[in-house]
């Protein structure tokens, strides 16, 4: 067996949009510009079989693929906010992502509840080191909810006053924006709430929180995503679009049902697939991990299935 050595860029260096060539007497190799992935190699032939090891910084010759363990570096979108996104996976908008990007990203959940953006900022280092090898390539994230409680006598709660809560967003957008030109955000507004549900029959006579404080919140981050030029999600308006949002949305009066979180998931989507963001992270524009080495199955008609064009079961609602 002979080995090819070349300089290779490091893992960190090489995703996304970098390229490097390595000839062989064979085939040329090249890092697609458009693939996020660190060993999915393309070959203008595909006559021979290559790993790329970068981190031993050498190329192997006539080793078949299959056979040899090389690490894989996906692309990662995180999560990043209170409870909206900790309770994402339960039936909700973070899970539907999961299962889209299945093959594609990974989907980091990074959720507190409970938090406000006083809570975000204290650990957004120790979430989003700056120095990482690797940064995300979408951060989405969301406080507001917990900031908008009203303040309370004995100065307990989570309440921050809407100047604190402004200045705290400012901070964690400009730290995101920093982590690499390629990270991407998307910041989703302070959705509404249903009062009756939330305290019944017998509300408190000071309520601790009302959706009227949800909307001036949800205000507030929007105007300073406009000012910033970050993209963000209008969640306080688009829930309430629908007549019955107030029966079908809430498990709580908070936090979001399936039908709740199918809002959530639908504009996120949208934005990707709009965005002109290169490269795009829409699920349907990613290319498929080692989608080159997958056999055709047989579908029940007996025609060949091509697995990489669905997300079975969720997929079709999302197309």
């Amino acid at each position: 067996m002979s080995t090819l050595t070349s300089t290779i860029l490091s893992a960190s260096l090489l995703i996304p949009g970098t390229t490097k060539q390595t000839n062989s007497p064979n085939n040329q190799l090249l890092f697609h510009k458009n693939d996020h992935y660190l060993n999915r190699i393309v070959t203008q032939k595909k006559r021979a079989s290559f790993c790329v090891k970068a981190l031993e910084h050498k190329v192997e010759e006539g080793v078949p693929s299959a056979t040899i363990a090389c690490p894989t570096v996906r692309p990662k979108f995180v999560l990043f906010g209170s409870s909206i996104v900790e309770y994402g996976f339960h039936e909700g908008w973070a899970a539907t992502l999961a299962h889209l990007y299945g093959r594609q990203v990974d989907v980091v959940l990074r959720g507190y509840a409970g938090w406000n953006s006083r809570g975000g900022l204290r650990i957004l280092d120790r979430i989003f080191p700056k120095h990482a090898t690797q940064q995300p390539s979408l951060v989405i994230v969301y406080f507001g909810g917990n900031d908008a409680t009203l303040p309370q006598e004995d100065g307990h709660g989570s309440h921050v006053p809407l100047k604190e809560y402004n200045e705290n967003l400012r901070k964690i957008l400009t730290h995101l924006r920093s982590l690499s030109k390629e990270t991407r955000i998307i910041f989703l507004s302070t959705p509404p709430i249903n009062e009756k549900q939330l305290f019944g029959d017998s509300p408190p006579k000071k309520l601790p929180k009302t959706n009227e404080s949800h909307r001036i919140y949800s205000e507030e981050g929007l105007k300073v995503c406009k000012e910033m030029n970050i993209t963000a999600i209008d969640l306080w308006s688009k829930v309430q679009e629908r007549k019955d949002w107030k029966e079908v949305s809430f498990i709580d009066g908070i936090h979001l049902t399936n039908e709740g979180s199918k809002v959530v998931t639908r504009e996120i989507l949208k934005v990707l697939k709009e965005a002109k963001w290169k490269p795009s992270l829409y699920w349907k524009n990613m290319a498929i991990e080692f989608e080159e080495l997958s056999d055709t199955p047989i579908g029940p008609g007996g025609k060949p299935v091509d697995p990489h064009t669905t997300r079975f079961p969720l997929g079709v609602e999302w197309d």
